[in-house]
């Protein structure tokens, strides 16, 4: 048996008026008889009928959450953790989530007005002008690539000072010799955590140069095998290496390994992010942590906003990240 309104105000004791105003978020309901409200609708397991109501709205009750470069994002822990910090914070309205993986997905799903809403993950620099989706009109949120020209508020962790902190975290451990494995320069995240690195190196007096630099194609262990091996055969005596996140950390590690060298009592190894999985690797991986599912809520919160036709100002949401020493970094002697 299907529940109506009608039910939810019955049981409730309030007027239908009553009920519409809290599933729609108006004003106008104390907080006592909206808890009494929200309990009915879910004891009863009523849920809106957002069809319906979008007829009247012209609204479609769907929130596209668009990632780009397909299953190897996904892959990622990173994307996946921030992904549920979204889910859930969905879970506190009444839209639906529709995900978006590939570009003929996103021009489908876009182009057919499915959705009332965006949040999209990590564009690269030939897409920061995003016109295309600044023609549209729809909200938009992104996450992780901030640039002042961009029309979208953008949530992001602060990429730069995590990789200055996990530099830092290194030399207090005796190290000199420190080494950065980044992404393309097409990404904004490769783009900050150079920036944090060359920061650290030039405030502790450190040589830079970028011979201890290794920038990949994309953020893919795998297809950088060969790249990564090379880097670190190359450089003997660099004895930590910071990673800019803990997916290519773990690789890293990985490759290391099969290397013959040892973690950490050859190479001290730091990531980015501290995704949950970095915790229970063996050994322990170190990292700059950074509040991965805040981040999807975050990016909801403002998204909601938006579809509430408010202005948000900073546009520029930034979280920051803290260093966790754990066991893939020791002290060396001078």
């Amino acid at each position: 048996m299907t529940v109506s309104i009608k039910d939810v105000a019955r049981e409730a004791g309030v007027s239908i008026a009553s009920v519409s105003r809290v599933i729609s978020g108006k004003p106008g309901v104390g907080a006592a008889t909206e808890a009494r409200i929200r309990k009915v609708m879910e004891d009863l397991n009523y849920r809106p009928n957002l069809g319906a109501r979008g007829l009247v709205k012209q609204q479609t009750g769907n929130i596209a959450v668009i990632v780009p470069r397909g299953s190897f994002t996904l892959n990622n822990p990173f994307f996946s953790t921030v992904i549920d910090g979204i889910a859930k914070g969905m879970d506190q309205t009444e839209y639906n989530i529709v995900m978006s993986f590939t570009s003929i997905q996103q021009k489908k799903l876009l182009e057919n007005q499915s959705v009332d809403g965006i949040i999209l993950f990590s564009p690269r620099s030939e897409e920061f002008q995003l016109e295309w989706l600044e023609n549209l009109g729809l909200p938009t949120v992104v996450i992780g690539s901030y640039v002042e020209s961009s029309p979208f508020p953008c949530v992001r962790p602060d990429d730069a000072d995590g990789i200055d902190q996990a530099v830092q975290a290194l030399y207090e451990r005796g190290h000199r010799h420190i080494g950065l494995i980044n992404g393309p320069m097409s990404s904004m995240h490769s783009v900050k955590c150079l920036e944090g690195y060359h920061q650290a190196l030039q405030r502790l007096a450190l040589d830079s140069g970028s011979n201890d630099m290794l920038e990949l194609d994309e953020f893919d262990v795998a297809a950088s095998q060969e790249s990564i091996e090379a880097f670190l055969s190359s450089r003997p005596s660099m004895t930590g290496i910071v990673c800019a996140s803990d997916y290519l950390a773990i690789g890293t590690m990985r490759i290391a390994t099969t290397m013959g060298l040892s973690i950490p009592e050859d190479l001290s190894v730091v990531g980015a992010d501290d995704v949950p999985i970095a915790s229970q690797l063996t050994p322990a991986l170190s990292s700059v942590r950074v509040d991965l599912p805040g981040i999807g809520r975050e990016a909801t919160r403002t998204l909601i906003r938006l579809l509430a036709g408010e202005r948000i100002e900073p546009k520029n949401l930034v979280f920051p990240m803290s260093y966790v020493d754990r066991e893939t970094t020791r002290n060396i002697e001078q």
